[in-house]
């Protein structure tokens, strides 16, 4: 059988060690997060995480560089899973507002339980700034794919033409604020959390105007 030539049975079979792949990542950030909340990161060890994970150490290091990015990814709602969705949107409607759909959409479909461990990751970043590190870079991959779906979309140079930068950047930024004020106020759900995303976007739309003098 050549390289371009797949048995049928070997389709589902690759499809299921994706799956046991990412139920381990799953399981090693769900531990990591775990003790994290329940005795603070100075206090867990990749030793422990793994053990709660039932995992060896070195297949957490296979999942994971360090403690910090296991805690981060947490959650199992990976924000670059909308990337399609906006290469969907953005052929409708301008960047800044396909990203104003793409996200709220994104936040109104979690559930109750991610909502809650978004918050208590909120609060976890800024406790640990190791962890707003982690965030921080994981963001930046985020934004730079954003960054290519624009650019691409609107053929500008990625590398030499600002339009790509601006637009990736202000929504990667719109998005960190409101979870910011979001996280502020814990009366708050899931209603205000894509408000104040669809409000900052929309900011960014109209040239960012100055609020009136209070």
């Amino acid at each position: 059988m050549s390289a371009e030539e797949t048995s049928p049975d070997e389709v589902p079979a690759q499809g299921l060690r994706e799956l046991k792949k990412q139920m381990t990542r799953g399981a090693i950030a769900a531990a990591a997060f775990k003790l994290t909340l329940e005795k603070g990161l100075d206090h867990v060890t990749v030793e422990e995480i793994s053990r709660v994970a039932i995992v060896s150490p070195r297949t957490f290091s296979n999942y994971f560089s360090s403690k910090e990015e296991a805690v981060v990814s947490a959650g199992g709602q990976d924000p670059e899973q909308f990337l399609p969705a906006f290469r969907e949107a953005v052929r409708e409607v301008p960047p800044l507002e396909a990203l104003r759909e793409v996200f709220a959409d994104y936040f109104m479909n979690l559930t109750d339980d991610q909502l809650d461990q978004i918050r208590q990751m909120l609060g976890l970043v800024v406790q640990y700034p190791s962890l707003l590190d982690v965030q921080a870079a994981r963001f930046g991959n985020l934004e730079a794919e954003l960054r290519g779906v624009v650019a691409e979309h609107t053929g500008a140079d990625e590398e030499t033409e600002m339009y790509p930068w601006l637009v990736a950047s202000a929504g990667i930024a719109a998005v960190r604020a409101a979870l910011r004020v979001w996280g502020a106020s814990p009366a708050d759900g899931r209603d205000k959390l894509v408000k104040l995303v669809q409000e900052a976007l929309s900011l960014f739309s109209a040239g960012l105007p100055a609020p009136a003098p209070r």
